[in-house]
């Protein structure tokens, strides 16, 4: 992680990053589904007229706790000690099991609803993997930036003066 990404300021923009994903992604289901689970699911409590305080509220406070996550396992310290595979289940498995409690604490969705859940994990699956891929897609192109600033680097000073 790059010194400027450690400051309070980047961590409350992904917060905010992290909460706006997930509120696009809930008003685009409300707005197709939410009169259909209205009375099935405490997220769309106001069917297809919007999302209510409470579940803005939840959606907030589960932001905040993967961001925290993230912060967490992905710190300088955990990233020269835990490879990034183990890091990177660690973090999945600890944001289902808080999205679990949620379901459960919440009342997401009947927690005894077989098909609610598998619903759940093949829509966490699929923007899990829409989430792995982007930040792929991003690791990428933050290294080539960074190895064209090398080269550049390299040519003005001489390929002799970095090791």
């Amino acid at each position: 992680m790059m010194e400027e990404k450690k400051t309070l300021y980047y961590h409350i923009g992904h917060l905010f990053t992290t909460f706006g994903i997930m509120v696009l992604m809930f008003v685009i289901i409300t707005d197709m589904l939410g009169d259909s689970a209205k009375g099935y699911s405490t997220l769309f409590e106001m069917g297809g007229k919007g999302l209510s305080l409470n579940t803005l509220l939840q959606l907030f406070a589960l932001a905040v706790i993967i961001s925290v996550c993230r912060r967490v396992l992905y710190s300088d310290t955990l990233i020269k000690s835990m490879s990034m595979i183990a890091r990177n289940v660690i973090f999945f498995v600890a944001i289902t099991v808080t999205i679990m409690l949620f379901v459960i604490f919440f009342g997401w969705f009947p927690i005894n609803d077989i098909s609610a859940w598998i619903g759940f994990f093949v829509s966490f699956a699929i923007c899990s993997a829409v989430a792995v891929v982007l930040s792929r897609i991003r690791e990428r192109a933050e290294n080539d930036r960074m190895n064209r600033a090398l080269e550049k680097y390299k040519s003005i000073n001489g390929d002799n003066s970095v090791n």
